[in-house]
């Protein structure tokens, strides 16, 4: 076996047969890994995926001209994540994921990675995380939760009727080595930020939010345990808690009680936070999730609203008089408040800092063998 041969087997290239330029045989490879970001009505997915979305954007333009460019292609598909992006950039939360008849076309994030190997960066290694959104109305959870359940098998699921939306849903979770769970933080039952999914409006709803969790992620693992000879296993959970700004006045109140540190916020302490605040509030989904003896990374989520002197909520409506219709504002940056205007203008307020660590999470997962 040749040097160049050698060297295209340790660096992990595959090639064509070429024999007019060595170069060919050094052409470089892609490895891709599949994560699914699920979870239930209202716990902010959307905003989440919006936030995701933007961030990386703005990872892609800050790598560009480097060693380790970044790269981000969103696939919209039938959905409208890039409209969601820009609706955040103005302010405002984007819309609750609406009913639709048909979803066999999922909409997905691309994230890529190019590192140089010590050949130089002419044989970069390429590495991809592919993530599939399945952002479903709480009246389509609901449905799947029953159809999928009775399946035992992805065959089975696959035949149900009425299954587009099932056949997409059992082979992409079929194929992920992955999960990303999204839990609203004021789904939190006990705690006084609580707010109830609408169970009643829905039939098959649980009026317990642990309860939702566990019918969401039960089906899919179990999927994965029956047909385990047939798909990747799974090598990594997420999970993320949306409007954690709810938590911060109880941190305080937990640390003082308990005499032990609480801060979702802190990288020292963050995961050790909300691993705790999981045990507490969702101890049923985290039960399951404890039965694959799999590491969790935790990941806390907010944007900062627009508040006026007084410190209360500034409304893009502020007249409407039913609070649940009530649009906040969005606290972001302009042109004029920072010398780095190009970083700033038209960029929310946010946990950008846990948005990037997700990023390098999921990157640490599409380049684990």
């Amino acid at each position: 076996m040749g040097f160049w041969q050698k060297a295209k087997d340790f660096a992990g290239w595959e090639s064509e047969q070429n024999n007019s330029k060595v170069a060919s045989i050094l052409d470089r490879k892609v490895t891709k890994k599949t994560i699914v970001a699920i979870g239930t009505m209202r716990a902010g997915k959307t905003t989440h995926f919006a936030g995701l979305g933007a961030t990386a954007q703005y990872k892609v333009a800050d790598s560009a001209g480097t060693d380790h460019p970044f790269r981000f292609i969103p696939r919209e598909e039938n959905t409208n994540i890039l409209d969601d992006i820009a609706e955040l950039r103005c302010g405002h939360f984007p819309e609750a994921t609406k009913v639709v008849s048909s979803t066999t076309v999922k909409p997905a994030y691309i994230f890529e990675w190019e590192d140089p190997t010590f050949f130089g960066s002419r044989f970069n290694v390429i590495r991809q995380a592919d993530m599939p959104i399945i952002d479903y109305a709480g009246e389509q959870l609901v449905g799947l939760q029953k159809r999928i359940k009775a399946a035992r098998t992805l065959e089975q699921a696959s035949v149900i009727q009425g299954t587009e939306q099932v056949d997409q849903l059992t082979v992409t979770v079929n194929q992920a080595s992955a999960l990303l769970l999204i839990i609203n933080a004021t789904r939190a039952e006990g705690l006084p930020i609580f707010k109830p999914e609408p169970y009643e409006k829905i039939p098959g709803m649980s009026r317990h939010p642990d309860v939702n969790m566990q019918r969401i992620i039960g089906p899919v693992l179990e999927l994965k345990r029956i047909n385990a000879a047939f798909n990747p296993p799974l090598e990594r959970i997420g999970i993320v808690f949306t409007a954690c700004d709810v938590l911060f006045p109880i941190a305080k109140t937990i640390e003082n009680f308990t005499g032990r540190p609480f801060d979702p916020l802190n990288p020292d302490i963050s995961n050790q936070s909300l691993s705790d605040f999981m045990k507490a509030f969702f101890p049923g989904t985290l039960s399951l999730i404890a039965s694959l003896n799999i590491k969790v990374q935790y990941f806390p989520s907010y944007f900062e609203l627009e508040k006026d002197n007084r410190g209360n909520i500034v409304y893009w409506n502020p007249e409407e008089p039913d609070l649940d219709k009530k649009e906040p504002k969005i606290k972001r940056g302009n042109i004029f408040d920072s010398p780095d205007w190009v970083h700033n203008v038209n960029r929310p307020k946010y946990t950008e800092y846990w948005f990037n660590r997700e990023i390098e999470w999921l990157k640490e997962f599409a380049t684990r063998v």
